[in-house]
């Protein structure tokens, strides 16, 4: 699938199906983004404690899956100062953060 028909499906999303590799096996849950052209920035809710952050930190390929649409790539931590720009984007998109996000301590970024 192009990677032009996954960020167009993106486009309108809320939330992506984020699937990790735990023990060898996918597992997935919904987790909510944002982008910036054909970049993704993921939170993981309870930052570094959260399972799926500590999986991809062990193996970065995930797979990401919005409306059927579906791109693998790697995800990569980022830095303190753009840490700082992603939570700035999710407040912008989604609000409050506290009200869901337990620890803001890490995220990652995705190329499509």
């Amino acid at each position: 699938m192009a990677a032009s028909e996954f960020l167009e499906a993106l486009k309108s999303a809320f939330e992506v199906e984020l699937s990790v590799k735990r023990l060898g096996k996918w597992t997935t849950r919904p987790v909510r983004f944002v982008a910036d052209s054909s970049t993704i920035y993921l939170l993981p809710v309870n930052g570094t404690d959260t399972k799926w952050y500590k999986y991809v930190t062990i193996d970065p390929e995930i797979e990401l899956t919005v409306k059927a649409k579906k791109v693998r790539r790697e995800a990569r931590a980022v830095d303190a100062q753009k840490l700082a720009y992603v939570i700035g984007r999710f407040r912008s998109k989604y609000g409050d953060l506290e009200r869901y996000y337990r620890k803001l301590d890490a995220g990652f970024v995705v190329q499509i």
